[in-house]
């Protein structure tokens, strides 16, 4: 049975009870002394109850608090996963065969984030080269940064604005309390067994920077193992990927040929015709929509399909809505059209139109 406090005023009225079934004249009313000291002690004892209470919900994860489940997750190590920084590819131009060197710092020109460069790089034939560069903060907040950047101290010959090639990723925040419990949750109930799916997938989640893994055992032939691990904000970056691979065949007991890779996205657009209720406006039902659509795709995973009725229902349910018309996409969306590749479906942008 489980166990339940009782609060101050039950026990204060079992205090009274008591003092009135030892001596029938004793005066219990408010303003007498009994109930003055049987009040004093009533709070003291809520007090122990409480901390009994207390002590309760922390012998199991599922109810302690994260102090303590943090400390229990360790014990069985499963430690907390830390944050990992945004990383990108960088174009840098100047003079033939001048080197930036490793660990320069380069600064974004609209944030003021600084990156730090994560090789050296050699400028080629065309006065051009590529650099990785790893931010100086991390978390995901620096996912998506696109544009220019500074050389803090640019060798000579080279210029000192240099710029991205696509966005930054890989950025991940401190693993919150919730995941940290579903892989405590996890190996308890799944204990490891050298080299099972769900152990696969269990080492992936291990390594910072990864927030879920899809296990594909045989997908290459016998003894093959792929394992596609994303990111909370997307795709991991390249190192998390090194990283993840690395982890995962330190730990495989079994002989395997395992790849690690991120799945190839594919973001997904929606238009949708709307009759609107009264006191609502468009402009406020496609906030709404947009929302709904991010939390809908959102919680895709890799080889998922999208199913069109999903957009249907996720419109329907939006306040202001009396009617819908889905016109794009036409029917169900694979997470890929090429069967070889892993595709994942992600958030594009829902357009609504006034339903005539």
């Amino acid at each position: 049975m489980a166990f339940s406090a009782p609060n101050l005023e039950t026990i204060l009225a079992g205090i009274l009870r008591d003092i009135k079934a030892l001596n029938d004249e004793a005066d219990i009313g408010t303003d007498s002394d009994h109930y003055i000291r049987s009040a004093a002690i009533a709070a003291t004892i809520e007090g122990l109850y409480q901390k009994l209470a207390w002590t309760y919900r922390q012998i199991f994860p599922d109810t302690a608090d994260e102090e303590e489940l943090v400390h229990a997750a360790a014990i069985r190590g499963v430690p907390l996963k830390a944050p990992v920084a945004a990383t990108g590819t960088v174009d840098l131009k100047g003079t033939q065969g001048v080197e930036l060197l490793q660990g320069s710092t380069l600064t974004h020109r609209t944030t003021g984030q600084q990156f730090d460069s994560l090789v050296s790089a050699i400028l080629g034939t065309d006065g051009t080269a590529t650099v990785q560069v790893r931010a100086q903060t991390v978390g995901a907040s620096l996912n998506g940064l696109t544009g220019d950047l500074v050389l803090t101290s640019p060798p000579l010959g080279m210029d000192a604005t240099a710029s991205f090639i696509g966005e930054t990723t890989g950025g991940e925040d401190q693993e919150k309390p919730e995941s940290l419990l579903a892989r405590l949750l996890d190996i308890i109930q799944s204990p490891p067994a050298g080299g099972t799916v769900y152990d696969f997938k269990r080492w992936a989640k291990e390594v910072d920077g990864v927030a879920d893994a899809l296990v594909l055992p045989g997908r290459r032939g016998g003894g093959t193992v792929d394992l596609v691990i994303t990111a909370s904000t997307g795709n991991p970056s390249a190192e998390v990927i090194a990283l993840c691979k690395e982890h995962v065949l330190s730990l495989c007991s079994v002989i395997a040929d395992v790849w690690v890779f991120a799945p190839t996205i594919r973001s997904v657009d929606s238009i949708a015709l709307v009759e609107v209720a009264d006191g609502y406006t468009l402009a406020d039902v496609q906030v709404a929509a947009q929302a709904g659509y991010n939390a809908l795709l959102g919680a895709m995973k890799p080889r998922e399909t999208l199913k069109r009725s999903q957009i249907e229902a996720m419109i329907n349910n939006l306040a202001g809505v009396i009617d819908r018309s889905v016109t794009e996409p036409v029917g169900n969306v694979k997470a890929s059209d090429d069967p070889l590749l892993v595709g994942w479906i992600r958030p594009g942008t829902i357009t609504l139109g006034l339903l005539e």
